[in-house]
C-alpha cells in the first residue's frame, strides 16, 4: 500500500505543469539592454533569422524563418531595424520607457527613443520564454504590428 501511494505521487508530480523560475531580469532592463547596444561600435543583435533567437520568441522566430526561407537572399520584408524602427543610427537614447505587466510572463513597454535627432515611439509586446523575456511583436506609427506585417507580408 505504501509503495502504492509513493508510485501514485510521483506519477502525480510529473504530471503537475512546471513553472518556470521568474526572470533574471526585469522587461524594462531587457529592453534597454537592446538599446544599450546602439552606439557607434555597438553590436546590436540583428533582427532577422537565425539572429534573433535570443531576442525574440519562437512566434516572431518562425515569422522571421519565412521571411529569411521566401526572400532567398534577397532583402525581405523587413528592410529596417524594428528596434529602432532605422536603417542608421549614431548612439541611441532612451526618453522613456513605460512598463505594463499583464500577468507573470506577459507586458507591454512603451519606448521613446531619439535616433538622431528623430524621436520615435514604438510599444513591444513582451512574454517570458525559457526564462528570459523575449518580443512578440513590435508596434510603430507605420506598422501597428510587426508580427501580422510579417504574415501578411506578399514576397
Amino acid at each position: 500500500m505504501k509503495m502504492r501511494f509513493v508510485v501514485s505521487a510521483l506519477l502525480l508530480l510529473a504530471a503537475a505543469p512546471s513553472f518556470a523560475a521568474p526572470p533574471s531580469m526585469s522587461p524594462e532592463q531587457f529592453l534597454r539592454g537592446l538599446y544599450a547596444a546602439y552606439k557607434p561600435h555597438g553590436k546590436p543583435v540583428a533582427f532577422d533569422y537565425p539572429d534573433a533567437k535570443s531576442i525574440v520568441d519562437p512566434a516572431m522566430l518562425k515569422l522571421l524563418k519565412r521571411d529569411h526561407d521566401m526572400s532567398k537572399g534577397e532583402v525581405g520584408a523587413i528592410d529596417s531595424d524594428p528596434i529602432c524602427n532605422c536603417q542608421d543610427y549614431d548612439t541611441i537614447k532612451v526618453m522613456s520607457l513605460k512598463v505594463t505587466m499583464s500577468g507573470a510572463g506577459a507586458a507591454s513597454a512603451d519606448v521613446t527613443f531619439k535616433v538622431f535627432s528623430d524621436v520615435q515611439n514604438a510599444r513591444f509586446s513582451l512574454v517570458v520564454v525559457d526564462g528570459a523575456w523575449r518580443i512578440h511583436d513590435i508596434s510603430t506609427k507605420d506598422t501597428p504590428s510587426l508580427a501580422a506585417y510579417l504574415r501578411d507580408y506578399k514576397y
